[in-house]
């Protein structure tokens, strides 16, 4: 990636943060790596809300092993090749269901503890943003629609999303009563046993923050993008640890 690309990248985050400034946010969730977490702080910077900020190697990226930064297959038969299947691995490397158990980490430590917080109160009484990678952002989908009672469609397929789009699920409890009935944590302990979740897909790879958004001229260096430019520079071009 060119130096134009990586202030494009930093100019997107910061589209998306400034589009949610106004937005009720409870809570960031953010992955370490390095576009995920720019793209998180930003959001978390531009939000009157002032929402909690929390980093976690849980949502990173699946891990390939030693086929990290390396070429994957070319048409003369170099690089590296994954196989298909849940189960394959690069030596060092995850699996996918490696990266599921994650993603169903992530939804215990973080977005379970505010459905029960907010059991038996509106859809919107808890907003939380997770900010991740396409790898991950399929697994975590998938393990949050496996929770359903009719569990996950076998033809349910996941087509990626675009830098910096976003999708909006709401998620709650299946058989949840929003009518008034007492709520709360306390409630929700009385159950004899957690209930599986309802979970909706609200919006899928929306982008329009990104309208207006375009290349500088003069890359790096031109005057459309200069916060921190030699910063920037270092955070995108692997200068700071993952």
């Amino acid at each position: 990636m060119n130096a134009i690309d990586l202030v494009l990248n930093a100019q997107q985050a910061k589209a998306l943060g400034q589009s949610l400034a106004t937005t009720k946010i409870d809570a960031v969730f953010a992955s370490p790596l390095k576009r995920a977490l720019w793209t998180g702080q930003q959001i978390e910077a531009a939000n009157h809300h002032r929402p909690a900020f929390t980093v976690s190697p849980l949502l990173r990226e699946q891990h390939f092993g030693v086929a990290e930064q390396q070429t994957f297959g070319t048409s003369d038969g170099n690089g590296f090749f994954r196989k298909p299947g849940r189960t394959f691995r690069f030596p060092e490397g995850e699996t996918l269901e490696d990266v599921r158990a994650r993603a169903n980490e992530a939804i215990t430590q973080f977005i379970e503890p505010a459905l029960q917080e907010t059991y038996g109160q509106g859809p919107d009484s808890k907003h939380l943003i997770v900010v991740a990678h396409g790898i991950f952002n399929f697994e975590l989908l998938g393990a949050l629609l496996s929770r359903r009672p009719e569990g996950i469609d076998l033809h349910w397929s996941y087509r990626g999303m675009t830098n910096t789009g976003w999708t909006r699920l709401e998620v709650g409890y299946s058989g949840e009563v929003l009518d008034g009935t007492p709520f709360g944590a306390d409630t929700f302990k009385a159950l004899s046993r957690p209930p599986p979740l309802a979970v909706e897909t609200l919006c899928f790879d929306v982008t329009t923050h990104l309208e207006g958004v375009h290349r500088q001229q003069g890359g790096i260096g031109s005057s459309g993008f200069d916060e921190k430019q030699s910063d920037i520079r270092a955070f995108f071009g692997g200068a700071q640890n993952d």
